[in-house]
């Protein structure tokens, strides 16, 4: 159990939990060694992309040592929840060179986007290629109030773990099963992955294998027990319509979705409401040994941290 640099750990910061993951092996040939979850108390963490989301630092810290139980730790991947961030997709004819160029590009389109200044935020982008045949990219640009992350990364450090990579929780677990996904979804890769969290729910749209859509819809209610399902397929609804105004949605074949409550009744619902092929995201074609000793639930619940540890 002794944890050092060469030992990839994962950690998600969720409302109601922080989950770690600890791999052994490298490269293609890693399996999960060993997993734990912390429960936060009600209101610990107020996910929030303009305010600090740890109310105590104090009881955040002691979550984090409670959670170690005295090992040793060190660097680690972090999958905060989505809705900490502002993200957006546009398109340019092409790229600025220079980084201080592109910086000031994303800048100005999640400005845009979101109507607000950004003045103290880490912006992050990455770029694909345009799914209508145009020249040029479309960018996936986030931006996340430095504040926040240097609130979660401040009481990581005082634990003794160390953030090397820090990203939205949706796109670990997307990166995690990516495998199953693309072979799911092919020749054609227009699909949809419906992500839902204790934060809320995210939506990304992908058509031939390039994003199209993204939407992440934050809450302080949390999307379980009764009537939680009537609520998602009227968030899925409403995220369809709006992409449906520009877009054509009979190209979509699958809907994947990645959730801990309720799942099977998600996917009955779904399929039949939308007339999709749904895919829950589970232990099938984890690219990871040692995950079949957990159940489908336990396994969606550590599947942010999962994916951050395989990214290290």
């Amino acid at each position: 159990m002794r944890w050092t640099p060469e030992v990839p750990l994962g950690l998600e910061i969720a409302p109601d939990a922080l989950t770690l993951v600890r791999l052994r092996g490298r490269g293609r040939r890693r399996s999960l060694a060993a997993w734990r979850t912390q429960p936060l108390p009600p209101g610990l963490i107020n996910v929030s992309p303009v305010e600090p989301n740890v109310t105590d630092q104090t009881a955040f810290g002691d979550a984090l040592r409670d959670l170690l139980q005295g090992h040793r730790a060190g660097p680690v991947a972090v999958a905060l929840p989505d809705p900490v961030a502002r993200v957006t997709l546009f398109d340019v004819a092409s790229l600025p060179s220079q980084g201080d160029d592109l910086t000031r590009l994303v800048r100005w389109h999640l400005e845009k986007t979101f109507s607000v200044e950004l003045p103290s935020a880490q912006f992050v982008h990455q770029p694909f290629r345009r799914s209508d045949g145009e020249v040029g990219h479309r960018v996936l640009a986030s931006a996340i109030d430095r504040a926040i992350l240097t609130q979660y990364e401040e009481a990581l450090l005082r634990a003794g773990l160390e953030p090397r990579v820090v990203d939205l929780a949706s796109l670990h677990r997307f990166n995690l099963h990516r495998r199953l996904i693309m072979r799911l979804a092919e020749p054609d890769y227009h699909f949809i992955v419906l992500t839902i969290a204790a934060a809320g729910l995210t939506m990304m749209i992908v058509e031939g294998g390039t994003p199209a859509y993204l939407r992440i819809k934050g809450t302080r209610r949390a999307l379980s027990g009764p009537g939680a399902v009537a609520r998602i397929l009227d968030e899925v609804e409403l995220s369809l319509n709006a992409y449906g105004k520009e877009k054509d949605l009979s190209r979509m074949t699958h809907l994947f979705v990645s959730a801990t409550d309720a799942a099977a009744e998600l996917s009955d619902r779904l399929a039949a409401r939308f007339h999709l092929t749904v895919a829950i995201l589970g232990s099938a074609e984890l690219p990871l040994d040692g995950v079949a000793a957990l159940s489908e639930t336990e396994v969606v619940r550590v599947s942010a941290a999962l994916g951050a540890a395989a990214e290290r």
